[in-house]
């Protein structure tokens, strides 16, 4: 498989994924980086600032600001300030946004096992100790 097969897979598996979430989204009508914000907040609690969803996440650091802005507009997120560094601040999920969470992981295991329709346990094994080397790769070549 070449370069450009892989990058070609990624971005089709976030198409796919998107289209996952439409209903989702279209629910509680929030678009689909809010729903990403959320997700990845409640899915990774020790992860919890802009800066880990630019680089953990991906998301580009003006659409995270936006999304951050406009959760916390609806009363979905809150800002908090670290009390060891107030140079860091927490993102906190509220209650209200945890219908969202139940819809969004619910379309998460959805996708998931559509994703991994008719591939066998050996071959899933195969396959995620192939992406653990791809990206200790990955990251020889950013460091």
């Amino acid at each position: 498989m070449n370069p450009i097969s892989f990058l070609s897979l990624a971005s089709k598996t976030a198409k796919a994924y998107e289209s996952f979430c439409r209903p989702v989204c279209k629910k509680h009508r929030i678009n689909q980086t809010c729903l990403d914000v959320i997700l990845f907040l409640a899915n990774n609690p020790e992860y919890n600032t802009a800066r880990d969803l630019c680089e953990l996440r991906g998301i580009r650091a003006g659409n995270a600001s936006v999304a951050i802005d406009t959760l916390a507009g609806r009363g979905l997120l809150t800002r908090q300030a670290d009390p060891n560094d107030r140079r860091i601040t927490r993102l906190v999920l509220m209650p209200e946004a945890e219908p969202i969470v139940a819809d969004g992981r619910e379309i998460q295991q959805q996708f998931g096992n559509r994703l991994v329709q008719g591939i066998s346990a050996h071959e899933l094994q195969i396959c995620a100790d192939t992406i653990l080397k791809l990206g200790a790769n990955i990251s020889d070549m950013l460091s």
